[in-house]
């Protein structure tokens, strides 16, 4: 990877934290700072020196299930607004809201499951404002 992409690696999240999920709101706040403090620890160790703080990217998300069960992708990338907040913690982004997302891939890997994220640096000038 170059300074114009990175590619940083976290857990599945936790069950709580997809949208159709109903819990009480402790159990949430508690699962969402954990996934937020991880994303934070990945994209520092991810970045390793690189200048972060970009104003806009693009995602490209692979989520490595244990099983293949049927998931709605769009509730998968929901899961994901922590991980996402935590990219701007740990510096890589200067605000989330400049993410571009692309449509979530679905795998299979039973002995590592996992969620890797590809992001791509976009230059954002005046006149694409």
């Amino acid at each position: 990877m170059n300074d114009e992409s990175i590619k940083i690696t976290v857990g599945i999240p936790a069950r709580v934290l997809s949208p159709n999920t109903r819990c009480h709101w402790a159990v949430k706040a508690k699962a969402t700072k954990s996934a937020r403090i991880e994303s934070w620890a990945a994209t520092q160790i991810a970045m390793d020196g690189m200048k972060g703080n970009w104003i806009a990217a693009e995602c490209q998300a692979y989520w490595y299930a244990r099983d293949s069960r049927v998931r709605d992708k769009d509730n998968c990338l929901a899961s994901l607004k922590a991980t996402f907040d935590g990219l701007k913690d740990g510096g890589l982004l200067k605000d989330d809201s400049g993410l571009i997302h692309l449509p979530l891939r679905l795998f299979v890997d039973s002995k590592n499951p996992r969620v890797e994220l590809f992001l791509t640096k976009i230059e954002i000038t005046e006149a694409s404002k």
